[in-house]
């Protein structure tokens, strides 16, 4: 399975995805939605809170463990209908440290993403990510450059397949040579037309069931009026004497506001 969230840990990934809108299905806006996550193995509870605006644009996102606040992101705008301006980052340790850092996006006369960069909670500038892009407005070279000018970590390039939508990312280490060779989706709202080996999606397009070497998951949602789900489970599926065993592991709750219509 290729998990494009998996990929937010990728420089180039980040940049890819960085002004794509979440699917929401229906011809109701929404205007916030409040989800409950429950890990069944670890006892963990994480509550999300998110607003959008008037163009179904996330403005912002906060996360809550245990009913205590850990993280918020604060997102602004170019315009109605322009890419990410800017988003603050903010976080709460267990023992109450608290940390902010800002993010600035900056595009070229096309409207391409070109610059990302980073300060610190003072206001100084930590790090500047570079980008180069092919025609369509996706990046395929990414430096990160730290406060003095110098690259630091991989350089990252992409090749896409858009046939199979799917992307590869190969980081090349500072002697040239290249170190991994990591495999994502292009576009999510795709991905039940390219469906990956041992994956099956349900009718709405939303992925139900895993069997591969590594994973044997299924999944199952219930959904509202707009067609967007507000509660989705995943299990461990096993095998015993022939028959299989579920076993569950994570729940999703999701209560969605939509504004009225006129």
């Amino acid at each position: 399975m290729f998990n494009v969230f998996a990929a937010q840990t990728q420089n180039l990934s980040k940049a890819l995805h960085l002004n794509q809108q979440e699917h929401f299905r229906g011809a109701l806006p929404v205007t916030e939605i409040k989800e409950t996550h429950q890990n069944l193995q670890s006892k963990k509870q994480t509550r999300t809170h998110a607003r959008y605006d008037a163009e179904q644009k996330i403005i912002l996102k906060a996360v809550y463990e245990n009913d205590q606040l850990r993280a918020k992101d604060t997102i602004t705008y170019q315009n109605a209908v322009g890419g990410k301006k800017a988003t603050i980052f903010e976080t709460w340790a267990a023992d109450g440290t608290y940390n902010r850092r800002t993010e600035n996006y900056i595009y070229d006369t096309r409207g391409f993403l070109v610059r990302i960069r980073e300060f610190s909670k003072d206001g100084y500038l930590r790090f500047e990510t570079r980008i180069k892009n092919v025609g369509r407005g996706q990046p395929y070279v990414i430096d990160k450059f730290d406060d003095d000018d110098n690259i630091t970590g991989s350089t990252e390039e992409a090749e896409y397949l858009p046939d199979q939508n799917r992307y590869v990312i190969k980081k090349i280490n500072m002697l040239g040579k290249e170190s991994s060779r990591d495999t994502f989706v292009l576009d999510p709202q795709q991905a039940a037309a390219f469906p990956a080996k041992g994956e099956t999606y349900n009718e709405k397009g939303d992925l139900i069931k895993i069997a591969t070497a590594k994973e044997n998951s299924s999944y199952e949602f219930r959904y509202d009026e707009q067609g967007n789900w507000i509660e989705k489970k995943r299990f461990q599926v096993e095998v015993e004497k022939g028959k299989e065993k579920r076993v569950l592991l994570e729940k999703w709750e999701r209560k969605i506001s939509y504004k009225p219509k006129p």
